[in-house]
């Protein structure tokens, strides 16, 4: 139930430029095809059933069985906020929630979600929808071993193509509901993009239709004009159902035919919509500040138009662009890890804008006031690709990496999950493309790459970094201090770049083994198993512990995590930020002597992932890879261990960029709010505490290393959980070389410092101003002392379920105060006595009284009534469905066996999960929520804004 919009933040935050992922390879999977003729047509892959119905609609049926019993149901309305009229701005997105509430099956919002619920669904997990520019897609997954809940599923979704009832009260009910998504998105980086949608869409009907809409046309548009837009621009020949999972296809080809064939044919032959964005010679500008924003960035833009994806041609074109983008983005992050770097972390690639239009970017995040050094860093090195191209060394580190993320995707083709193919074929329909298939698309990827070469590639810097149709984007936080920089400037940086020939690119070779002598491997002590869930356990005597668990969920996948008492307890509030920023340190700096740069050329081809952790009561590490690459992913953790490389260059890069996130949190709303928040419900804890940008910047390197050194010092502190593609046996030998040698004492000598946060007395009230937008939130929290025990943690999660469903259904629907609202169970874990339950929602600041008030009146309801029979069975529905699911995914597994070796539970639990559902009974939840909700010992925080705001 959203708009969507363009976002040019590609993940270039501070979170993304911390996460050490190693991109990689190694081919293991088909040999390369003989390459395809150019001029040969994509086509559709064989597997999917197409069809028409009479009436119009297109059908797309494919088989597949990841997750079992599950069909991910699709319908595809190619309309969006383009086709609305002035007075209609809003609407596209309005009557995909009247959609929602009420139709000839469902006669609201409530009897809607409660059915989906009874089948084992939640709404916003399970059953949704979007509406963007140019679309509006609405999305069911829904059961398929009961023919009853899939023919019910397809009457919801094809009364979405043409059945909703939009009924004068529905809709007057539901304004109050838009109203808050629409207050929801407020903010800085809202404003910012109102300001550059115009310059990004130039002259174009996209910049004058943003899918929200306008406020006042949210609250006053006449009943007549949103029936009108649903009758005028859902027609049964634009739209297409797209059914993706475990489903017989002939049968769902006959349940699609009955259920959409009725809905009348139209005689009026009609187009879709389409808009152009017009091109430009000029470079545009757009340069905002915004006093609430929390971090600089500039982008070079350059719109291009999209060709069809329909031939070997446009797949070779692509991969080209790929591989462009792919040495450009290694070359951005070598120099991040300099010392005194112009940015602080920049990214290059090419998307689809609209229907017609693709863009390609480079944008840096920068420090405040310092855009323009960032944009001629930017510039300077398309300009450095144009002169000189890139080295042959680098596309080969390049096609490594395509190579494997495509063998990866060819390995799991029978294991991929239906969602992310029934999105991909909604794209392939919307955008009157072929959706060829994993199989296919990889396979011809695979031929592809080889002939690709470098003197074609080179050739890009001309095309995708055009002078034409060019934008550039500088934004960042309103300081008199760090001002933007001007269009003069910018332009200035453009004029030179355009002559510009800096030298060539001097590609510094890497080594060439991790380990050049591989450790003898540890003595095993103990091997144990637990037949119950199919889980090894393995004992070295340095003290270290394995689970293993072999699965076959996926086929070319192993997880990990692992754990060790302490974290960042361990540190005292003097030395917590050190410790607080020691993993991030490791995490980017590298390993084994080798910097991060070198690590990324080294490992190019290897799909891997290692991260290490401080949490406030543990440390450890976790990550991923696939079966080819274990070998390697070992060597990176015993190296994490025993020898985090020192690069004072890097960590000074990292130290800018937690200067740059920490510095600017103050500006925002939420970010102030939040931290309120939880200094009133932990008293102030500094394990619960965010650094400021002065703390961080007082961190010394040897500290936070010392800190790290000794939390890894000894292996026996630590136990390891895998689960995936592998054979015990074959695990056992490479655990026990490169986990089995580390040094350890025998036992584990680490204990977390049970040092727990300090709830405020009585009932606590707090209001938080800040912010200009009429944006308000809540959050209403209540303290226990209640031990940990599984069965008490499992049903106070499922009371927190339970409360958001009632909520949902009162805050929302009834009094549409609030767009979404939750409840939340939370545990300091694994500390006992700490317990809390979280109520949080939006919305309009001169409601928040009213909405408290429901709020406490449904929970003092629940507590003297206990929730209903019916309310307990659908919970138990949802929770044995995503069991179901959850129990085929290597995540859960580490997730789980990791929980119950933290908390001391009996390991076979872990299979017996469906018992703990059977036992929710009205009765026992009823003494749960009076367990969980003292009416004597909670907290309110809200948010207002500084001064009084009008939408």
């Amino acid at each position: 139930m959203r708009p969507t919009l363009l976002r040019l933040g590609l993940g270039l935050g501070l979170l993304a430029a911390l996460a050490l992922v190693l991109p990689a390879s190694a081919i293991h999977a088909q040999p390369a095809p003989a390459a395809p003729s150019l001029t040969d047509s994509l086509t559709w892959d064989p597997a999917v059933r197409r069809g028409v119905l009479p009436n119009g609609i297109r059908f797309f049926i494919k088989k597949n069985v990841r997750p079992e019993a599950r069909v991910s149901l699709r319908l595809a309305v190619p309309v969006g906020s383009t086709a609305e009229a002035d007075d209609q701005q809003g609407v596209a997105h309005f009557t995909e929630h009247m959609n929602f509430n009420g139709s000839a099956h469902f006669k609201d919002a409530d009897d809607l979600v409660g059915y989906l619920r009874s089948i084992g669904l939640r709404f916003g997990a399970d059953a949704n929808a979007y509406t963007s520019f140019d679309e509006t897609v609405y999305m069911l997954d829904v059961p398929t071993d009961k023919d009853s809940l899939l023919v019910t599923g397809l009457n919801a979704l094809s009364d979405f193509a043409g059945r909703a009832t939009m009924s004068d009260k529905e809709i007057d009910k539901e304004r109050g509901v838009v109203m808050e998504e629409w207050r929801l998105g407020r903010g800085a980086q809202e404003r910012i993009q109102r300001q550059q949608f115009p310059v990004l869409f130039h002259d174009s009907r996209y910049a004058l239709r943003l899918p929200i809409g306008k406020p006042e046309i949210i609250q006053g548009v006449a009943y007549a004009r949103l029936r009108d837009f649903y009758r005028t621009w859902y027609r049964p020949e634009w739209m297409a159902v797209i059914a993706v999972g475990d489903v017989d296809p002939d049968k769902m080809e006959r349940l699609i035919r009955d259920r959409f064939s009725d809905l009348p044919k139209r005689t009026d032959a009609k187009d879709v919509p389409r808009y152009d964005v017009p091109p430009h010679d000029q470079t545009l500008m757009s340069i905002v500040s915004d006093k609430e924003a929390t971090s600089s960035s500039v982008a070079l833009v350059v719109k291009r138009p999209r060709r069809p994806e329909n031939s070997v041609l446009a797949a070779r074109n692509e991969l080209k662009a790929d591989l462009f983008s792919a040495m450009l983005n290694a070359r951005f992050d070598e120099i991040a890890h300099r010392a005194n770097p112009p940015f602080l972390s920049a990214f290059a690639g090419n998307f689809q804008f609209t229907r017609s239009v693709n863009l390609y970017f480079a944008q840096a995040e920068t420090e405040d006031g310092k855009q323009a050094k960032g944009f001629d860093a930017l510039l300077e090195e398309t300009a450095r690709v144009r002169a000189h191209g890139f080295l042959p060394s680098e596309l080969d580190r390049a096609r490594k990496e395509q190579a494997a993320e495509l063998d990866r995707a060819y390995a799991e083709r029978e294991k991929t999950e239906s969602r992310g193919i029934a999105a991909s074929m909604v794209r392939s329909y919307l955008n009157g493309e072929p959706e060829t298939g994993i199989e296919a698309s990889t396979k011809l990827s695979k031929a592809l790459l080889p002939g690709i070469t470098l003197a074609e590639v080179n050739a890009l810097a001309d095309s995708l970094v055009s002078t034409r149709n060019r934008v550039v984007l500088a934004d960042g936080p309103e300081k008199a201090a760090a001002p933007l920089p001007t269009e003069a400037e910018l332009r200035s940086i453009l004029d030179k770049s355009a002559s510009e020939k800096p030298a060539a690119w001097v590609d510094k070779a890497a080594g060439q083994t991790l380990m050049a002598r591989l450790p003898a491997p540890g003595k095993i002590v103990s091997r144990r198993t637990i037949d119950e869930i199919g889980v090894t356990v393995v004992k070295f005597e340095n003290g270290l512990e394995a689970w293993l668990k072999p699965t076959d969920f996926k086929a070319d996948e192993i997880t990990f995590t692992a754990y060790a008492p302490g974290g960042l307890s361990l540190a005292d509030s003097a030395a917590f930020v050190s410790a607080w920023m020691s993993p991030f340190i490791v995490n980017d700096n590298g390993v084994g002597g080798f910097k991060n740069t070198e690590l990324q050329k080294m490992l190019a081809g290897k799909l891997l992932r290692v991260v290490p952790y401080a949490s406030a009561y543990t440390h450890g590490v976790s990550g991923n890879t696939r079966p080819e690459d274990l070998e390697t992913l070992l060597q990176l953790l015993n190296l994490g261990f025993v020898k985090p490389t020192e690069d004072p260059e890097a960590f000074a890069a990292l130290q800018a960029q937690f200067n740059a996130f920490l510095t600017n949190r103050a500006n925002s709303p939420d970010q102030v709010y939040a931290d309120s928040a939880n200094a009133v419900n932990t008293g102030g804890l500094y394990l619960s505490r965010t650094p400021t940008a002065a703390q961080a910047s007082a961190v010394k390197l040897d500290a936070a290393l010392a800190f790290y050194r000794k939390a890894f010092a000894n292996a026996g502190d630590f136990t390891f959980f895998f689960a995936g593609t592998f054979k015990t046996d074959s695990l056992i030998p490479l655990l026990a070389r490169y986990l089995g040698s580390l040094p350890g004492t025998g036992k584990r000598t680490s204990r977390w410092v049970a040092i727990g946060p300090r709830f405020p007395a009585g009932i606590t009230k707090v209001e938080v101003k800040k912010g200009s937008e009429p944006k308000g939130s809540v959050r209403i929290t209540y303290f226990t002392r209640q031990p940990i025990d599984e069965l008490d943690q499992h049903r106070a999660n499922s009371a927190a379920s339970i409360l958001t469903d009632h909520l949902r259904s009162s805050l929302r629907e009834l009094l549409g105060g609030t767009y979404s609202v939750s409840a939340r169970f939370q545990h300091q874990i694994p500390l006992n006595g700490y317990s809390t339950m979280t109520i949080a929602f939006g919305c309009d600041p001169a409601r928040a009284d009213t909405l408290i008030a429901a709020t406490q009146a449904e929970i003092q309801k629940l507590i003297g009534d206990g929730p209903s029979a019916e309310d307990v069975s659908k919970e138990q529905e949802v929770q044995r469905r995503e069991l179901e699911t959850n129990a085929k995914q290597n995540g859960y597994w580490t997730g789980s066996m990791q929980t119950v070796s933290l908390l001391g539970w009996d390991p076979k639990r872990i299979a017996k999960r469906r018992e703990r559902i059977d036992l929710l009974t009205p009765a026992n939840l009823r003494d749960t929520f009076k367990e969980y909700f003292p009416a004597d010992h909670y907290s309110i925080v809200r948010l207002a804004p500084e001064t009084k705001a009008t939408p």
